[in-house]
């Protein structure tokens, strides 16, 4: 089931599975969109994206993935309207469906057709309720409700891919998530062995301060 509203924004990124869409949408139907350089004005909110190449040197020494992609979104609520914003990634091949791989801090799903693999995650709720607490581009006053006791799911798995809606936001507000993708050639040898090759679950199971230090590190 596709989310309601107007379309803001789509991005296609091309796997060896397929295509991957990236979009996100508005309850807002009224008012245009405004775009310059990296960054969207919607009715309501500044969204600012980053795309980046993650870092691989923290994975194991025995892991690696072939291709990584990172997407960064920085929202800024500007004012009192009470717009919706949803955000998706999802696999346009209807013959391959998404896996539910959920880690302790990562809500993931992966895809596979015996000759490429790959995962889509991004953080679980409370890896950002952390981040309230912190006050790291998440409003303090949201760190109860997204302890994972209040069940409280921002992020859903779709039958394709991820799903994340933003709860409302008040005036001045920060909110930031990631979605990031690894994919891999299917390690068929590793199997033979008894193991698992988790190298792109492990790729996609990466924290906001990771994902900028690799932002940094691309811009020198």
């Amino acid at each position: 089931m596709q989310a309601a509203g107007l379309s803001v924004y789509e991005e296609v990124y091309v796997s060896q599975l397929g295509e991957f869409k990236l979009e996100v949408t508005s309850s807002n139907t009224l008012f245009r969109v405004e775009q310059c350089a990296n960054s969207l004005h919607t009715v309501g909110h500044t969204i600012t994206a980053k795309r980046l190449q993650p870092a691989q040197e923290w994975l194991p020494a025995h892991m690696y993935v072939e291709m990584a992609t990172a997407w960064l979104f920085y929202i800024t609520k500007r004012n009192a309207s009470q717009e919706q914003l949803t955000f998706s990634i999802a696999l346009q091949n209807p013959a391959l469906t998404a896996e539910p791989e959920t880690g302790e801090n990562l809500v993931a799903v992966g895809f596979g057709n015996g000759i490429r693999q790959l995962h889509i995650g991004t953080e679980y709720e409370e890896a950002m309720a952390c981040r309230a607490a912190a006050n790291d581009w998440m409003p303090t006053r949201l760190e109860r409700v997204l302890r994972t006791e209040m069940g409280v799911n921002l992020t859903t798995i779709t039958p394709h891919g991820l799903r994340t809606r933003l709860p409302l936001l008040e005036p001045g507000e920060n909110f930031y998530f990631h979605y990031t993708l690894a994919e891999n050639p299917y390690r068929k040898a590793l199997e033979s062995l008894g193991y698992m090759d988790i190298s792109t679950w492990f790729a996609v199971e990466q924290t906001k301060a990771q994902l900028e230090r690799s932002w940094q590190e691309n811009r020198q």
